[in-house]
């Protein structure tokens, strides 16, 4: 591309200079020698989510018709297979551990509803996380630590839903609340410590830190705004979920990292907003004072600004 045209582009979209030399760079940048090698690290990925699509589809297909034994044999085989062709072939490790950790899953799963075990639903995953780590781990790959960190969460969330009685909003149970956030905050800190792993680190931890951040988000947001919904507003619950949430905001924003601010404002946006709707209409005549058109104004001047950050942001270049 001639240097013309490249002055064009940039007063055109009104390109910053940071912006204008990246441009400029990507004109001189040969390709990537090694898209080959991606291409088929990808497609085995596929691969590997439509074969355990179709290994789930087929099983559901003859399930009636097996017997106990046949089920657990074909569920047993299907992580030990992934396993055996990740240590084969280092070129579909990522593809195999992905479809081991799944069929894991379902393993547990079966065993658990088969043979009556009488396990809650977050022991489950607190098993599979626990059994899916130690590959994950040696693996190193970003790809399934974001999975692994699904399973945690989940399970973590199950939990919390038992100890919290978190289906009857209105009741003690959300006395204990406070604990709770604490415990999704390794969630949001593990991606970070992944770079500075010796022997197993992860340079950019894209994936899974956004899923990390956005697993303790919701969290925090959730509880935050129950905090504030039930009976007697607790507001010190509320106080420690947005300064968990200011903390990955700024970060995010210290890093330029745009997807998890993204996370982050809507998080932050949905605890403020709550906050401000619960004092409106707590102390003044919605039907006389026009709580409704005020709160309306609010929402849209929170979202707009939200918005006119992350657009600013990424016309500086963050990613």
């Amino acid at each position: 591309m001639s240097l013309p045209n490249l002055y064009t582009l940039a007063q055109h979209f009104a390109l910053s200079p940071s912006q204008a030399q990246a441009l400029a760079a990507c004109t001189h940048t040969p390709p990537h020698a090694d898209w080959p090698h991606r291409l088929w690290r990808s497609l085995a990925v596929v691969a590997a989510l439509l074969l355990g699509c179709g290994l789930i589809f087929w099983i559901a297909a003859q399930w009636p018709e097996q017997t106990r034994s046949f089920k657990l044999q074909v569920l047993q085989a299907s992580v030990l297979a992934p396993l055996v062709v990740a240590m084969w072939r280092p070129s579909l490790r990522t593809a195999g551990l992905l479809l081991a950790t799944l069929a894991l899953g379902a393993l547990l799963a079966f065993i658990g509803q088969t043979y009556q075990t009488g396990a809650d639903a977050w022991q489950l995953f607190a098993v599979w996380a626990v059994l899916a780590l130690p590959w994950t781990v040696v693996a190193a790959k970003d790809g399934l630590w974001a999975l692994w960190l699904v399973i945690a969460a989940t399970g973590l969330g199950f939990w919390s839903s038992v100890q919290l009685n978190l289906f009857g909003i209105f009741s003690p149970g959300l006395a204990g609340l406070w604990p709770q956030l604490l415990l999704w905050l390794p969630l949001w800190l593990l991606p970070g410590g992944l770079p500075h792993l010796k022997v197993c680190a992860i340079a950019q931890p894209r994936i899974s830190r956004a899923v990390g951040a956005g697993m303790a988000l919701g969290a925090w947001a959730g509880f935050g705004v129950m905090s504030v919904l039930q009976r007697d507003a607790d507001w010190a619950v509320f106080g420690l979920a947005s300064v968990l949430v200011a903390a990955v905001v700024a970060a995010a924003w210290r890093k330029r990292n745009i997807l998890v601010l993204g996370l982050g404002l809507m998080a932050a946006n949905a605890l403020w907003l709550v906050a401000v709707g619960h004092y409106l209409f707590s102390t003044l005549d919605w039907a006389g004072t026009g709580a409704f058109s005020l709160m309306t104004l609010v929402i849209a001047a929170s979202v707009g600004a939200s918005a006119h950050g992350l657009y600013r942001l990424q016309k500086e270049g963050a990613v």
